[in-house]
């Protein structure tokens, strides 16, 4: 196991999904030295509106609430989200449990949140609290590190034992409702009075402190790939003017959260774009070594590939870079490559986190990707991938292949019930699914159900 892991996710409000979905990564029974190579990857099927993106992009959604303490703030972020929330509920809740062997674990953190919309018709955190427990204890009682209710923390591990907490809550007053506690942490002043803490008293148990640490980089290991239907983007520009507007209503003169905004498309893992890469000069020499690895990556694929060229320009402390792919007669800018080629640039730096340890979420692992190398890429991760991957796809090709690992097919049915694949003697979980056997996936569509939409008008001879 590396140092942390996702063991279960759970999610509901979002999207179509308005029960509660909940995603099992891990068996029961955790051992002292848990071995996880085996669960490292999970294919999510469903048929289309089950909700299989709805889970993917709450988990974009967490990520930004853990990492992100201007995200609830940000108007056109509200917007997102707006659209996002299922409307009947108007709240969406997210618990995510992971297990780490720090210190004298392996321990068993469980996170939760929720958003819900408040008065002023945006969404804020009207609760969040964080716990753990021995991961090995028979006792499933979770002992709170930190508990925050209507912007207010309610509850704090240590504070009866000489822990500093007027300064925490003079440092969190008034924001809570819009940051979580752990993305107020990285501005450094919060976490400095939570060490502090660890050094007036140390024990064999687990300090606010740590688990916040612990928190903070669980966050950064979470890496969400979108389909590019689910980015929203072009809902995002079309509706730039209203944005504008509604800060100009507000009085609000400085536009640099729209900025702020943007970067939260720039992926924090180093993603490489098909059209241009922004890349400060402290970095450029990372950019080309990760540019050469995905220059053999993309061999693979494209055996007449000879080397990926960098034309770069220079924004002051920036470079501006683009990709010119070189072939044996002809370069051709990424831009112009087919869409296939285009798909594998955009996932190798995720499909590159998952080997070193990433916990990695890709919506629509298939599209534009032939069943022959999607197959071999899951080979590959399952074997060598030190972090997680959980996917949705529509392609029944990989489900021979993951049936060998435990936990790794999920279906997702049309009423939003997770019925996990269970190994039955020989049988092929492709063909089962493709037959209508799969519990929740019935698949009773037969060809003639098409003649009422494409056959004749009635009336006509």
């Amino acid at each position: 196991m590396k140092d942390i892991y996702l063991v279960n996710y759970s999610v509901s409000g979002i999207k179509t999904i308005d029960r509660l979905v909940t995603l099992s990564f891990y068996k029961k029974i955790i051992s002292p030295e848990p071995d996880t190579s085996d669960y490292n990857v999970k294919g999510i099927y469903g048929i289309n509106g089950s909700g299989k993106s709805g889970i993917i992009a709450s988990v974009d959604i967490l990520k930004s609430l853990l990492t992100n303490p201007e995200y609830l703030n940000n108007p056109v972020a509200q917007k997102k989200l707006d659209a996002m929330i299922n409307k009947k509920t108007e709240k969406l809740f997210i618990r995510a449990e992971f297990i780490s062997g720090f210190g004298k674990g392996p321990w068993l953190f469980r996170y939760e949140i929720t958003l819900q919309r408040a008065a002023s018709r945006k969404y804020v955190i009207s609760g969040e609290e964080f716990s753990f427990r021995k991961a090995t204890s028979k006792n499933s009682s979770m002992e709170t590190l930190f508990k925050v209710c209507d912007g207010e923390i309610v509850d704090l591990k240590g504070k009866q034992d000489n822990f500093p907490g007027d300064g925490v809550y003079k440092k969190t007053m008034n924001r809570l409702s819009a940051s979580t506690l752990c993305a107020l942490c990285y501005d450094g002043q919060l976490m400095r009075l939570f060490l502090y803490y660890v050094m007036l008293s140390r024990n064999n148990t687990v300090s606010v402190f740590e688990g916040l640490i612990l928190l903070m980089i669980f966050g950064e290991k979470l890496c969400v790939y979108l389909d590019a239907a689910d980015e929203h983007k072009e809902y995002l520009i079309r509706n730039l003017a209203d944005y504008l507007n509604e800060l100009k209503e507000e009085a609000v003169c400085d536009f640099s959260q729209l900025f702020n905004f943007a970067k939260m498309y720039k992926n924090q893992i180093g993603m490489i774009t098909v059209s241009e890469n922004r890349i400060p000069r402290t970095v450029y020499r990372d950019f080309e070594l990760t540019v050469g690895k995905l220059c053999e990556f993309l061999k693979i694929f494209k055996s007449d590939l000879r080397r990926i060229e960098i034309d770069k320009k220079e924004d002051q402390d920036i470079y501006i870079c683009s990709l010119i792919m070189v072939y044996d007669s002809y370069k051709i800018h990424a831009e112009f490559e087919s869409t296939g080629v285009k798909k594998l640039i955009r996932l190798f730096a995720y499909l590159r986190k998952m080997v070193q340890g990433g916990i990695v979420f890709i919506d629509e692992f298939d599209s534009n990707l032939h069943d022959v190398y999607l197959c071999a890429l899951l080979e590959y991760l399952m074997e060598y991938g030190e972090g997680q991957l959980c996917f949705t796809t529509h392609n029944v090709g990989p489900m021979d292949i993951l049936r060998h690992h435990k936990k790794s097919i999920d279906f997702l049915s049309e009423d939003h019930q997770v019925y996990p694949w269970t190994t039955n003697g020989n049988y092929s979980p492709s063909k089962l699914y493709r037959n209508g056997m799969i519990e929740g996936s019935p698949f009773n569509v037969d060809s003639i159900d098409f003649i009422s939409a494409f056959g004749p008008e009635k009336g006509d001879a």
